[in-house]
């Protein structure tokens, strides 16, 4: 069994269940409502790509996505938790991490910001190595620029790293990075769309417990 030192993990979708609240900020900004379903399909690529694909989605692909993008942030940093929860699972592997001194590296296409205030109103208690959001010092994934830079920063090789992640952004990301990695079938992606983007049914996994079972 593979022994790994760090975690690369990624937030919504993995970790916390953010579709309602970001769905609710998307209402907002567009006066109407969104599905679950629908933001699930937004969400991934980051909040300016998450606005782009709504207004495409209601025909108003011509709109000002810059300037819906910032009122859509204002919208979201005012109620960041209402829905939010995390998943099953999250609060205890994240716990156990800690408690076998494992280095865990946060890494969002949300603002950085943003990114830090959900985590500690969501995991408090809980120490992260390395917050990498949108916005802060490294490019967005499927850049593996963050990953580099924490991996350098604990002094762990690649082979002892393990990425977590919901997405085919996730898994660009991790495979752009030369990490092991496995991608969730419970978050924003189904199993089918995931293999259908080139994720290997070999990394696919159905709970944050799958992983605990890894440490």
């Amino acid at each position: 069994m593979h022994s790994y030192k760090a975690f690369i993990i990624d937030l919504d979708g993995t970790l916390l269940d953010t579709t309602k609240d970001i769905g609710l900020a998307l209402g907002k900004v567009f006066g109407t409502t969104f599905t679950d379903s629908q933001t699930d399909r937004f969400v991934g690529r980051g909040l300016r790509n998450a606005v782009k694909a709504a207004a495409e989605e209601i025909g108003q692909a011509d709109a000002d996505i810059d300037n819906l993008t910032e009122k859509l942030i204002d919208f979201y940093r005012e109620v960041p938790v209402l829905y939010t929860k995390p998943y099953p699972g999250a609060v205890e592997l994240l716990s156990e991490l800690n408690a076998r001194n494992l280095l865990i590296c946060i890494y969002s296409n949300k603002e950085q910001d943003l990114t830090e205030t959900i985590l500690g109103i969501c995991f408090p208690g809980i120490r992260f190595s390395m917050v990498a959001g949108m916005h802060g010092k490294y490019e967005s994934k499927p850049s593996s620029q963050a990953i580099e830079a924490f991996l350098s920063l604990v002094n762990v090789p690649k082979q002892e790293a393990l990425y977590v992640g919901d997405s085919e952004v996730d898994f660009k990301t991790a495979s752009n990075a030369c990490v092991n990695f496995r991608i969730l079938t419970t978050g924003t992606r189904s199993k089918e769309s995931l293999l259908e983007s080139g994720v290997p049914e070999a990394a696919l996994i159905d709970s944050l417990y799958s992983v605990r079972d890894l440490l």
